[in-house]
């Protein structure tokens, strides 16, 4: 759970380990937090990416409608 430095220099105690775990767990969930964020920002890049694409499939069909 912990590395040995750690274990080394604190306290032994049922407190100090459910501390311990808890920061681990806080470290967990800022990471996890900072990853969802990025999925988000590539999803919202990527829904925008489509749009301009239909967008542009949609004005080159115009386009050939109205050289036919």
């Amino acid at each position: 759970m912990t590395d040995p430095l750690t274990t080394k220099f604190t306290n032994n105690t049922l407190e100090e380990e459910l501390r311990t775990m808890l920061v681990d767990k806080n470290n967990e969930c800022n990471n996890l937090r900072a990853k969802v964020k990025v999925l988000e920002e590539n999803i919202a890049i990527e829904q925008e990416q489509k749009y301009r694409a239909l967008v542009e499939i949609a004005d080159l069909k115009q386009a050939n409608r109205k050289l036919t």
